[in-house]
């Protein structure tokens, strides 16, 4: 028997008669691996939301010369939680909700190693996040993400708001590492018969990859964190070289900072790396081009991760040559990896029914990730050609990283809940709502970081508040913000999507296999019930749901009909 396309927007089979069962779960049975994952995404978009607004902000007092929407200290300040968040409150939660979520489905599993651990991490998460979010709330925090400014001097910022913020950062990072731990064990150690490690489907191994990353880099971040927190308290004189006898080496912060948080950015992407290795081939309704050559790559990803971060730290200057090579070579797997999926697309050309599937939003979600990974590659290798010099303290690294870690990170994770979210909470997302929103975020992530790389070259420095009108920056900054601003309007409709869509119960109600995938959490109802499964396929190879599909007519015959 033939096996026809099954398109979201079509009724082809009664809707089922229960609600959700994440939903009926209940939130405070909160041990259900999709209620733990649902309640991380929910708060990452909310944190994604808070981080917006403040890079809105931000963009509003460069646009033009001489504006004083915000004074330079409030810049700082905006400066830092901007890039807290948009780390450790965004991407960092989102990755994990949505790993948490489809893993253990992936797995086959009924459950996660440890439930109660899991819950514990995100409840963790949240106590910190809002430790984060209060601290600018009470006195002036640092200036700059990376917390790098004002340690090599006073250790300045005195009051509560830095403490809140060094405590929240630890305590998230520690949440983390419970959350990497135990996705690590379910992965190893729940995986159903058939499915061997080399058959991993690439999200789930791009998880054990990014999940093994934080566990090394994390810790560091977070011992790094504690030795402030008693510089500043108990005179440890760790990193305050200025203090009494100067035992403190200032210089030692943003080695430990740049050690762990460079790792992090990657393993932060990874996920979304796997995600898009898997929207990629279900729509193409083929293979991955090479499923093995894939999980290699992935592997290398987090394996070269720890080579580059050196390229990062100033300091540096005699080794920083040999960083910078590193964070070139970690380069080539990610470049494998999109020559992977062109080669799968490539295949997929001469088939009219992976043409038509073009058009889900998925897949328009996966071919923007694919246009801003590559100008974040092209990016990332000038950047790492010039390790030392002026690239590295102007408006180049500021767009080299937010288009090769957080724009393709942010278009992944979009991509990955309008792929999922019909098996997680058995509605599709609006289609229509859904394109418009991909055209505004991948066009909006262009507009606002192409202009910052010409604002590079011509030296805008990356910290400045206000831009001088007697320097021809005037154009790249108003177009930088004009992007920004339709970043922006693409959250509003992924959010509104979401509320109307999930919330309101106004999108279709999805069947238990909507894209025709290829593995296990495909083979459960939308969604899943609390022990996710009745009964499983036997699994023969990384793709158990392809080997049972029969595709008995070619597209031509189907036209012919």
């Amino acid at each position: 028997m033939a096996m026809t396309e099954t398109r979201p927007d079509e009724e082809e089979s009664p809707a089922p008669p229960e609600e959700p069962a994440v939903f009926d779960a209940g939130w405070t049975a909160g041990t259900d691996h999709k209620v733990i994952g649902t309640l991380y995404i929910l708060a990452a978009l909310a944190f994604l939301v808070v981080g917006g607004l403040l890079a809105l902000v931000m963009r509003a007092q460069l646009a033009t010369p001489d504006a004083d929407v915000v004074g330079a200290t409030t810049y700082r300040q905006l400066f830092t939680m901007h890039g807290v968040t948009m780390v450790f409150l965004f991407l960092l939660p989102m990755w994990l909700g949505l790993a948490t979520a489809i893993v253990p489905l992936q797995l086959g599993a009924t459950r996660m190693v440890f439930p109660r651990a899991h819950a514990l991490s995100f409840w963790m998460f949240l106590g910190g996040a809002a430790m984060v979010v209060a601290a600018p709330l009470v006195s002036d925090v640092f200036g700059g993400w990376s917390l790098s400014d004002p340690i090599p001097e006073r250790l300045g910022f005195r009051g509560d708001g830095p403490d809140l913020l060094i405590l929240g950062m630890a305590l998230v990072c520690v949440a983390g590492v419970v959350a990497s731990v135990n996705l690590l064990a379910t992965i190893l150690s729940l995986r159903v018969d058939g499915l061997t490690l080399k058959r991993l489907p690439p999200f789930t191994w791009s998880v054990l990859v990014s999940g093994s990353v934080l566990m090394l880099a994390l810790p560091v971040l977070v011992s790094a964190l504690v030795m402030l927190f008693v510089d500043r308290h108990y005179a440890g004189h760790v990193f305050d070289g200025w203090t009494g006898s100067r035992r403190g080496n200032p210089l030692l912060w943003p080695r430990m900072f740049w050690f762990a948080a460079y790792p992090t950015l990657w393993a932060l992407l990874l996920p979304a790396l796997g995600a898009i290795s898997e929207i990629i081939p279900v729509f193409a309704r083929r293979r991955l081009a090479d499923h093995r050559r894939a999980l290699a790559a992935l592997a290398a990803v987090g394996i070269l991760s720890f080579a580059g971060w050196g390229s990062e730290v100033r300091t540096l200057s005699r080794a920083r040559p040999l960083f910078a090579i590193g964070a070139l070579v970690v380069l080539v797997p990610v470049v494998s990896l999109l020559l992977n999926w062109l080669l799968t697309l490539k295949d997929a050309s001469r088939d009219a029914g992976a043409r038509r599937r073009m058009g889900k939003v998925p897949m328009l979600h996966a071919l923007g990730f694919l246009s801003v990974l590559a100008v974040g590659l092209g990016g990332g290798v000038i950047s790492a050609l010039d390790a030392g010099r002026r690239s590295h303290s102007n408006y180049w690294s500021v767009a080299e990283q937010h288009t090769l870690f957080f724009g393709a990170a942010t278009v992944g994770a979009v991509a990955a809940l309008y792929y999922w979210a019909p098996k997680l909470w058995g509605r599709h997302l609006s289609e229509k709502l859904g394109a418009l929103q991909c055209l505004a975020l991948v066009g909006g992530l262009h507009l606002t970081f192409l202009p910052m790389y010409v604002l590079g070259i011509r030296d805008m420095s990356s910290r400045l508040p206000v831009q001088d009108a007697d320097e021809s920056w005037e154009i790249g900054n108003l177009a930088a913000s004009a992007g920004a601003g339709l970043v922006g309007l693409a959250l509003v409709m992924l959010v509104a999507n979401l509320i109307g869509s999930i919330v309101a119960k106004r999108g279709a109600r999805a069947d238990a296999d909507p894209w025709e995938g290829h593995t296990l959490e495909w083979a459960t109802t939308s969604p899943p019930p609390v022990h996710n499964f009745d009964e499983l396929p036997v699994v023969r190879s990384e793709v158990p749901l392809l080997d049972l599909h029969s595709y008995s007519t070619t597209d031509e015959e189907e036209d012919q009909r």
